[in-house]
C-alpha cells in the first residue's frame, strides 16, 4: 500500500534546499549556475526522493510474506486440532514473519502480534484448547 509524504517531510526537504541555495551563494558556485538552475535542480531532486520513499512502499514485501509464510502456518490446522504443541512452538518465528504482512497498518499489526504472542504462550504453557481456539 502506497502512502503519500507527509507535509512535515515537504517541508524539511524544502528547508534543506532553500538552506543549501543560502550556502552555494557564498561558496562553492559554479560559474553559468543561476540561482533559477540551483533553485530548480534542488526542487527536482526533492521531488526523486519524495518519489523513491513512495516506491519503497510499494515493492511487494507484505504479499510475499503472506504468500511465503501464509500456507506454513495454515498447514499447522491438523498439528492444532490434535493438540501437538511442540509442532507449534517450531513454527514460533514463521508466525512472526508472517505478522510482517500487516506492518504498514499499525492497528492491525498490533492486533495480530498479540494475537500470536498469546497462541505461542498458550502452547509454550500447554493449553491445547486454547490454542485451538486462537487459531481459529
Amino acid at each position: 500500500m502506497a502512502r503519500g509524504s507527509s507535509a512535515s517531510a515537504r517541508l524539511v526537504v524544502l528547508l534543506a534546499g532553500c538552506t543549501a541555495l543560502r550556502l552555494a551563494q557564498h561558496a562553492f558556485v559554479l560559474p553559468g549556475l543561476s540561482r533559477r538552475e540551483a533553485f530548480q535542480a534542488a526542487a527536482g531532486a526533492a521531488a526523486t526522493v519524495g518519489a523513491q520513499a513512495a516506491w519503497a512502499d510499494a515493492q511487494g514485501e507484505p504479499t510475499m510474506a503472506f504468500g511465503k509464510y501464509g500456507p506454513t502456518i495454515l498447514g499447522l490446522k491438523s498439528a492444532v486440532d490434535s493438540g501437538d504443541l511442540k509442532a507449534v512452538l517450531k513454527r514460533e518465528q514463521k508466525f512472526k514473519l508472517l505478522n510482517s504482512y500487516w506492518r504498514n497498518s499499525p492497528d492491525d499489526f498490533q492486533k495480530v502480534t498479540s494475537l500470536t504472542e498469546a497462541l505461542l504462550d498458550a502452547a509454550d504453557a500447554g493449553k491445547a484448547n486454547e490454542v485451538q481456539k486462537l487459531y481459529t
